[in-house]
């Protein structure tokens, strides 16, 4: 398989590839498709690749910067780049912050 069609089968199965915008929720699922076919993701060039050892973390947050991190490389390999809004709501009288990506071509 071709570096192009690895990035983006990775990138619909994290819920990047649909015009519209992704739960934060939504990517950090994904990363049991990347963890389960690491072959895929060896067979890419290591700039692209990264560090992927915090993608098993058990740690949210590490996790979740890992598959980002991961996900802006993807896409700046072909050409695109994935951007982040986020949202405040009001949950039990305090500020809850929610965010979502989307991936844009240039």
């Amino acid at each position: 398989m071709s570096s192009q069609s690895i990035i983006e089968q990775i990138l619909a199965e994290l819920g990047l590839l649909d015009e519209t915008w992704t739960e934060l929720d939504r990517i950090d699922a994904g990363i049991e498709f990347i963890l389960e076919n690491k072959d895929m993701l060896e067979s890419l060039p290591a700039r692209v690749r990264g560090d992927t050892s915090f993608l098993s973390s058990d740690i949210d947050l590490y996790r979740r910067k890992a598959i980002c991190s991961l996900a802006r490389r993807l896409a700046k390999e072909i050409e695109a780049a994935i951007i982040k809004k986020r949202t405040q709501i009001r949950a039990n009288k305090k500020a809850v912050s929610k965010y979502h990506y989307k991936l844009i071509h240039a």
